[in-house]
């Protein structure tokens, strides 16, 4: 599976599972498998691929 899990810069946990993340300036907007949307503000400090870990540090 492919699914990756977003944090924030202090290692919380924003949203598990997601399969599609759109970027609109500072607007990330994350898709899980169910197909729950979640819309939060900020920008990615740190892609771990391999780990399936996103990280965001929150406006």
């Amino acid at each position: 599976m492919c699914e990756s899990t977003v944090y924030t810069a202090e290692n919380e946990i924003i949203m598990e599972d997601v399969m599609v993340v759109e970027i609109n300036g500072n607007k990330i907007e994350m898709v899980d498998i169910l197909n729950n949307k979640k819309i939060v503000h900020g920008k990615f400090t740190k892609l771990d691929l391999e780990g399936h870990k996103l990280y965001v540090e929150l406006d």
